[in-house]
């Protein structure tokens, strides 16, 4: 082989996913060749019951593409991170109700196909219970030529979306949450840490404010938070960093949370915190 005229290539998968807003997410949204729309399916359906739903997948591209439709649970861990799950793994998992109908397409440019979402809800089940789809388009090779290497690599592109589907159970919801903690991890910059948790059935969406007070009972620093979703039994750990505010004189104050979930009453928690001249923190 020539040392001076040679080609090496390389092959490396990438997958994009959208699971939480209307686009792709990151740079390479750009190089796939289909559009899913809508991203959430929210059915109201009783026990007992069955209810549809369906989303439309499109050939944006102008080569013709194969698309695969697979069905997985779905959750979030504390910190908001959004994890696929094998179906039918959770508790709460309406994977083994759902028939949809079609697992592959075959798509010429321009055209669109409407998959529908059927979900048969037993009669012994309460509350609220969830999936998705994956709709992923076979992976495209994109070539690209680095000089400085002589090399030629070919990246495969998998780029998937998710679908999110939201059965609701409009006669047994009931909502609840709590706060499960309200702690101070660092005084510079003060950051405080709220553990809040949906311990009700169904699907709630949190927002509220945290106060800092000091011994005389005065507001000296206010938050505002959310709003933000959680999934029955999903506790979230909300982060508050305050960069702006100037540093707060030495001494005992109470941090103090302020939650609505959208029920009939709001939760509340709190915490005394010492501000130390010292880096480190106490409680």
């Amino acid at each position: 082989m020539d040392g001076d005229m040679f080609e090496k290539t390389r092959y490396r998968w990438m997958i994009v996913l959208s699971a939480l807003s209307s686009v792709l997410l990151a740079s390479w949204a750009g190089l796939g060749s289909m559009a899913v729309a809508p991203l959430t399916l929210r059915l109201p359906i009783a026990p007992g019951e069955k209810g549809a739903g369906a989303f439309l997948v499109r050939n944006t591209g102008t080569d013709p593409i194969v698309v695969h439709i697979s069905l997985h649970d779905w959750w979030r861990t504390p910190e908001g991170k959004f994890q696929i799950l094998p179906a039918g793994s959770l508790e709460r998992s309406c994977a083994p109700w759902i028939v949809y109908s079609a697992t592959t397409l075959e798509l010429v440019p321009g055209e669109e196909v409407q998959v529908s979402v059927q979900v048969s809800v037993p009669e012994d089940v309460e509350g609220d219970h969830w999936a998705l789809l994956l709709v992923s388009e076979e992976p495209q090779p994109v070539e690209e030529r680095q000089a400085e290497e002589g090399l030629t690599s070919t990246t495969r592109v998998v780029v998937t979306y998710a679908v999110k589907i939201l059965q609701q159970d409009p006669v047994n919801a009931a909502p609840a949450a709590e706060i499960r903690g309200v702690e101070l991890v660092s005084q510079d910059p003060l950051t405080l840490q709220i553990r809040y948790a949906n311990t009700g059935n169904c699907h709630i969406t949190g927002q509220g404010v945290v106060e800092l007070r000091d011994i005389f009972g005065e507001t000296v620093r206010s938050y505002m938070v959310g709003p933000f979703p959680l999934l029955p039994g999903e506790e979230r750990v909300v982060t508050i960093e305050d960069t702006k505010g100037e540093p707060l004189p030495e001494g005992l104050y109470y941090a103090i949370a302020l939650f609505d979930f959208g029920g009939e009453y709001l939760v509340q928690g709190g915490a005394p915190i010492r501000i130390t001249s010292a880096a480190s923190t106490t409680q």
